[in-house]
Protein backbone atom coordinates (compact mmCIF):
# COMPACT_ATOMS: atom_id res chain seq x y z
CA UNK A 1 0.00 0.00 0.00
CA UNK A 2 1.30 3.58 -0.90
CA UNK A 3 2.69 5.75 1.35
CA UNK A 4 0.61 9.32 2.05
CA UNK A 5 3.96 11.09 0.82
CA UNK A 6 4.11 8.73 -2.13
CA UNK A 7 0.85 9.46 -2.77
CA UNK A 8 1.09 13.23 -3.22
CA UNK A 9 4.57 12.54 -5.04
CA UNK A 10 2.26 10.46 -7.57
CA UNK A 11 -0.24 13.58 -7.80
CA UNK A 12 2.49 15.68 -8.30
CA UNK A 13 4.22 14.05 -10.90
CA UNK A 14 0.74 13.25 -13.06
CA UNK A 15 -0.61 16.75 -12.90
CA UNK A 16 1.28 19.82 -12.03
CA UNK A 17 -2.08 22.12 -12.19
CA UNK A 18 -4.34 19.57 -10.48
CA UNK A 19 -1.76 19.11 -7.51
CA UNK A 20 -1.74 23.11 -7.19
CA UNK A 21 -5.34 22.86 -6.30
CA UNK A 22 -5.86 20.05 -4.43
CA UNK A 23 -3.18 20.91 -1.78
CA UNK A 24 -4.66 23.71 -0.78
CA UNK A 25 -8.46 22.54 -0.39
CA UNK A 26 -9.64 21.85 2.81
CA UNK A 27 -8.61 18.47 4.54
CA UNK A 28 -12.70 16.89 4.84
CA UNK A 29 -12.62 17.49 0.55
CA UNK A 30 -8.96 16.35 -0.36
CA UNK A 31 -9.45 12.64 0.38
CA UNK A 32 -12.47 12.32 -2.25
CA UNK A 33 -11.00 14.75 -4.91
CA UNK A 34 -7.55 13.17 -4.58
CA UNK A 35 -8.76 9.85 -5.51
CA UNK A 36 -11.42 10.82 -7.67
CA UNK A 37 -9.18 12.25 -9.98
CA UNK A 38 -6.94 9.19 -9.65
CA UNK A 39 -9.31 6.92 -11.09
CA UNK A 40 -10.71 9.26 -13.67
CA UNK A 41 -6.78 10.16 -14.67
CA UNK A 42 -6.03 6.05 -15.00
CA UNK A 43 -9.49 5.66 -17.31
CA UNK A 44 -8.59 8.91 -19.61
CA UNK A 45 -5.21 7.21 -19.66
CA UNK A 46 -7.03 4.09 -21.35
CA UNK A 47 -8.99 6.02 -23.17
CA UNK A 48 -6.26 7.90 -25.03
CA UNK A 49 -3.23 5.51 -25.21
CA UNK A 50 -2.86 5.40 -29.17
CA UNK A 51 -0.66 2.37 -29.16
CA UNK A 52 -3.49 -0.27 -28.27
CA UNK A 53 -6.76 -1.34 -30.82
CA UNK A 54 -10.21 0.80 -29.30
CA UNK A 55 -11.71 -2.46 -28.96
CA UNK A 56 -9.24 -3.83 -25.79
CA UNK A 57 -9.80 0.07 -24.23
CA UNK A 58 -13.41 -0.06 -24.75
CA UNK A 59 -13.29 -3.61 -23.33
CA UNK A 60 -11.60 -1.96 -20.21
CA UNK A 61 -13.23 0.97 -19.62
CA UNK A 62 -16.40 -1.06 -19.22
CA UNK A 63 -15.09 -3.20 -16.52
CA UNK A 64 -14.01 -0.07 -14.60
CA UNK A 65 -17.62 1.08 -15.13
CA UNK A 66 -18.97 -1.84 -13.94
CA UNK A 67 -16.41 -2.16 -11.10
CA UNK A 68 -17.77 1.59 -9.79
CA UNK A 69 -21.64 1.02 -10.34
CA UNK A 70 -21.27 -2.03 -8.29
CA UNK A 71 -22.03 -4.24 -11.19
CA UNK A 72 -18.99 -6.31 -11.15
CA UNK A 73 -17.73 -9.66 -9.26
CA UNK A 74 -14.60 -10.67 -8.52
CA UNK A 75 -13.54 -12.35 -11.67
CA UNK A 76 -14.19 -9.20 -13.45
CA UNK A 77 -12.57 -7.59 -11.07
CA UNK A 78 -9.69 -9.79 -11.42
CA UNK A 79 -9.95 -9.52 -15.29
CA UNK A 80 -9.63 -5.83 -14.93
CA UNK A 81 -6.65 -5.86 -13.52
CA UNK A 82 -4.89 -8.22 -15.36
CA UNK A 83 -5.73 -6.40 -18.77
CA UNK A 84 -4.13 -3.31 -17.14
CA UNK A 85 -0.98 -4.72 -17.27
CA UNK A 86 -0.86 -4.85 -20.61
CA UNK A 87 2.09 -3.41 -22.06
CA UNK A 88 0.12 -1.73 -24.91
CA UNK A 89 -1.53 0.77 -22.06
CA UNK A 90 1.69 1.50 -20.60
CA UNK A 91 2.84 5.65 -21.04
CA UNK A 92 4.61 7.46 -18.95
CA UNK A 93 6.77 5.90 -15.89
CA UNK A 94 4.20 7.94 -13.40
CA UNK A 95 1.27 7.04 -15.89
CA UNK A 96 2.22 3.01 -15.84
CA UNK A 97 2.37 3.52 -11.44
CA UNK A 98 -1.31 4.80 -11.75
CA UNK A 99 -2.52 1.65 -13.80
CA UNK A 100 -0.74 -1.02 -11.92
CA UNK A 101 -2.01 0.62 -8.34
CA UNK A 102 -5.54 0.50 -9.84
CA UNK A 103 -6.22 -1.48 -6.93
CA UNK A 104 -5.06 0.64 -4.34
CA UNK A 105 -7.42 3.85 -5.37
CA UNK A 106 -10.02 1.35 -5.09
CA UNK A 107 -9.75 0.83 -1.61
CA UNK A 108 -9.03 4.30 -1.03
CA UNK A 109 -12.35 4.75 -2.31
CA UNK A 110 -13.89 2.65 0.32
CA UNK A 111 -12.43 4.23 2.68
CA UNK A 112 -14.52 7.36 2.24
CA UNK A 113 -17.74 8.40 3.64
CA UNK A 114 -20.15 6.63 2.39
CA UNK A 115 -21.49 9.66 1.01
CA UNK A 116 -18.99 10.94 -0.51
CA UNK A 117 -17.99 7.63 -1.63
CA UNK A 118 -21.55 7.53 -3.36
CA UNK A 119 -20.31 10.69 -5.34
CA UNK A 120 -17.22 9.95 -6.79
CA UNK A 121 -18.75 6.50 -7.99
CA UNK A 122 -21.47 8.15 -9.77
CA UNK A 123 -18.83 11.17 -11.26
CA UNK A 124 -16.54 8.37 -12.83
CA UNK A 125 -19.47 6.26 -14.18
CA UNK A 126 -20.52 9.26 -15.73
CA UNK A 127 -16.81 10.44 -17.35
CA UNK A 128 -16.65 6.96 -18.41
CA UNK A 129 -19.73 6.69 -20.45
CA UNK A 130 -18.40 9.63 -22.04
CA UNK A 131 -14.85 8.04 -22.85
CA UNK A 132 -16.74 4.76 -24.54
CA UNK A 133 -18.23 7.60 -26.80
CA UNK A 134 -15.25 9.29 -27.44
CA UNK A 135 -13.38 6.00 -28.67
CA UNK A 136 -15.79 5.44 -31.29
CA UNK A 137 -13.95 5.10 -34.87
CA UNK A 138 -14.88 8.55 -35.70
CA UNK A 139 -16.27 11.71 -33.73
CA UNK A 140 -18.03 14.74 -35.44
CA UNK A 141 -20.31 16.80 -32.98
CA UNK A 142 -22.33 19.17 -36.06
CA UNK A 143 -24.52 20.85 -33.36
CA UNK A 144 -23.91 22.93 -30.19
CA UNK A 145 -26.26 20.23 -28.01
CA UNK A 146 -23.74 17.71 -28.90
CA UNK A 147 -20.86 19.61 -28.24
CA UNK A 148 -22.20 20.62 -24.85
CA UNK A 149 -23.62 16.92 -23.78
CA UNK A 150 -20.05 16.00 -23.99
CA UNK A 151 -18.54 18.89 -22.07
CA UNK A 152 -20.89 17.82 -19.72
CA UNK A 153 -20.59 14.38 -19.56
CA UNK A 154 -16.51 15.17 -19.08
CA UNK A 155 -16.16 17.86 -17.19
CA UNK A 156 -19.67 19.47 -16.62
CA UNK A 157 -20.53 16.65 -14.33
CA UNK A 158 -17.19 17.10 -12.42
CA UNK A 159 -18.67 20.91 -11.70
CA UNK A 160 -21.66 18.98 -10.15
CA UNK A 161 -19.62 16.50 -8.07
CA UNK A 162 -17.48 19.27 -6.56
CA UNK A 163 -20.70 21.05 -5.35
CA UNK A 164 -22.12 18.19 -4.18
CA UNK A 165 -19.13 16.76 -2.02
CA UNK A 166 -18.68 20.14 -0.88
CA UNK A 167 -22.24 20.03 0.96
CA UNK A 168 -21.20 16.74 1.81
CA UNK A 169 -18.40 17.36 3.83
CA UNK A 170 -18.15 20.72 4.72
CA UNK A 171 -21.96 21.57 4.93
CA UNK A 172 -22.56 25.24 5.13
CA UNK A 173 -19.47 25.87 5.56
CA UNK A 174 -18.90 25.23 1.96
CA UNK A 175 -21.76 27.60 0.49
CA UNK A 176 -24.95 29.32 1.71
CA UNK A 177 -27.02 26.24 1.74
CA UNK A 178 -30.10 27.68 0.24
CA UNK A 179 -28.05 28.50 -3.18
CA UNK A 180 -27.23 24.51 -3.61
CA UNK A 181 -29.23 24.54 -6.68
CA UNK A 182 -27.77 27.68 -8.44
CA UNK A 183 -23.76 26.48 -7.44
CA UNK A 184 -24.51 23.17 -9.07
CA UNK A 185 -25.45 24.59 -12.40
CA UNK A 186 -22.65 27.26 -12.04
CA UNK A 187 -20.12 24.56 -11.62
CA UNK A 188 -21.88 22.80 -14.51
CA UNK A 189 -21.06 25.62 -16.38
CA UNK A 190 -17.76 25.92 -14.89
CA UNK A 191 -16.79 22.59 -15.99
CA UNK A 192 -17.70 22.87 -19.60
CA UNK A 193 -15.67 25.76 -20.03
CA UNK A 194 -12.54 23.85 -18.75
CA UNK A 195 -13.18 21.40 -21.07
CA UNK A 196 -13.62 23.58 -24.33
CA UNK A 197 -10.38 24.83 -23.69
CA UNK A 198 -8.74 21.69 -23.41
CA UNK A 199 -10.72 20.94 -26.89
CA UNK A 200 -9.50 24.47 -28.32
CA UNK A 201 -6.08 23.66 -26.55
CA UNK A 202 -6.08 20.01 -28.80
CA UNK A 203 -8.59 21.10 -32.10
CA UNK A 204 -5.42 20.31 -34.48
CA UNK A 205 -4.41 17.11 -33.22
CA UNK A 206 -8.22 15.89 -32.52
CA UNK A 207 -8.81 16.80 -36.14
CA UNK A 208 -5.81 14.17 -37.05
CA UNK A 209 -7.37 11.49 -35.26
CA UNK A 210 -10.82 12.20 -36.48
CA UNK A 211 -12.04 14.35 -33.97
CA UNK A 212 -14.06 17.17 -34.61
CA UNK A 213 -16.09 18.91 -31.55
CA UNK A 214 -16.95 21.60 -33.22
CA UNK A 215 -16.99 23.16 -36.94
CA UNK A 216 -13.96 25.16 -37.34
CA UNK A 217 -15.37 28.00 -38.52
CA UNK A 218 -17.17 28.13 -34.97
CA UNK A 219 -13.91 28.53 -33.21
CA UNK A 220 -14.13 31.96 -32.01
CA UNK A 221 -17.79 31.61 -30.77
CA UNK A 222 -16.30 28.36 -28.66
CA UNK A 223 -13.75 31.15 -27.70
CA UNK A 224 -16.18 33.47 -26.55
CA UNK A 225 -18.65 30.86 -24.71
CA UNK A 226 -15.50 29.32 -22.99
CA UNK A 227 -14.70 32.76 -21.51
CA UNK A 228 -17.57 33.14 -20.57
CA UNK A 229 -18.16 30.03 -18.64
CA UNK A 230 -14.85 30.34 -17.09
CA UNK A 231 -16.12 33.55 -15.74
CA UNK A 232 -19.10 31.65 -14.45
CA UNK A 233 -16.46 30.03 -12.41
CA UNK A 234 -15.08 32.71 -11.05
CA UNK A 235 -18.35 33.87 -9.72
CA UNK A 236 -18.87 30.44 -8.72
CA UNK A 237 -15.14 30.62 -6.10
CA UNK A 238 -16.97 34.08 -4.70
CA UNK A 239 -19.65 32.24 -3.28
CA UNK A 240 -17.56 30.02 -0.91
CA UNK A 241 -16.86 30.42 2.09
CA UNK A 242 -13.19 29.92 3.18
CA UNK A 243 -10.17 31.46 1.49
CA UNK A 244 -8.28 27.97 0.99
CA UNK A 245 -11.67 26.74 -0.99
CA UNK A 246 -11.80 30.13 -2.77
CA UNK A 247 -8.30 30.18 -3.58
CA UNK A 248 -8.47 26.23 -5.16
CA UNK A 249 -11.77 26.55 -6.63
CA UNK A 250 -10.43 30.27 -8.54
CA UNK A 251 -7.44 29.02 -9.08
CA UNK A 252 -8.40 26.85 -12.02
CA UNK A 253 -10.54 29.48 -13.98
CA UNK A 254 -7.53 31.71 -14.04
CA UNK A 255 -5.03 29.08 -15.65
CA UNK A 256 -7.80 28.74 -17.98
CA UNK A 257 -8.13 32.03 -19.13
CA UNK A 258 -4.43 32.50 -19.37
CA UNK A 259 -4.63 29.23 -22.04
CA UNK A 260 -7.71 30.68 -23.72
CA UNK A 261 -5.40 34.20 -24.38
CA UNK A 262 -2.45 32.47 -25.44
CA UNK A 263 -5.10 30.10 -27.81
CA UNK A 264 -6.52 32.98 -29.51
CA UNK A 265 -2.87 35.03 -29.89
CA UNK A 266 -1.16 32.27 -31.50
CA UNK A 267 0.04 32.25 -34.88
CA UNK A 268 0.21 28.30 -36.64
CA UNK A 269 -0.50 25.55 -34.58
CA UNK A 270 1.95 25.24 -31.73
CA UNK A 271 0.61 23.48 -28.73
CA UNK A 272 -0.20 26.79 -26.26
CA UNK A 273 1.24 25.88 -22.51
CA UNK A 274 0.95 28.68 -19.97
CA UNK A 275 4.83 29.36 -18.72
CA UNK A 276 5.54 28.99 -15.21
CA UNK A 277 5.25 32.71 -14.34
CA UNK A 278 2.07 32.80 -15.49
CA UNK A 279 1.40 30.22 -13.46
CA UNK A 280 2.82 31.87 -10.36
CA UNK A 281 1.38 35.30 -11.47
CA UNK A 282 -2.25 33.21 -11.27
CA UNK A 283 -1.84 32.09 -7.82
CA UNK A 284 -1.10 35.23 -6.83
CA UNK A 285 -4.16 36.38 -8.16
CA UNK A 286 -6.40 33.89 -7.11
CA UNK A 287 -5.05 34.65 -3.68
CA UNK A 288 -5.32 37.97 -3.93
CA UNK A 289 -9.08 38.11 -5.11
CA UNK A 290 -9.90 35.15 -2.59
CA UNK A 291 -9.14 37.23 0.33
Amino acid sequence: MMGEREFEDLLRSVSRSFYLTMRYLPAAMRPAISVAYLLARVSDNVADVSSAPPEPRRAVLRLMRAVLSGQADAADLEELFMRLQAPALAGSPSEQVLLRLYGDWLWRLEQLPPEQGTLVRRVLVTIIGAQLEDLEPAVDLSTEEQTLRYCDGVAGCVGVFWTELGFAALGGGFAPPEQRALMAEAGRRYGRGLQLVNILRDEEEDAARGRRYFAAAERERWCSRAERYLRDGVDYARRLRAFRLRFATLLPALLGLGTLRLLRARRGTERVKLPRRAVYAAMLAAAWRSL
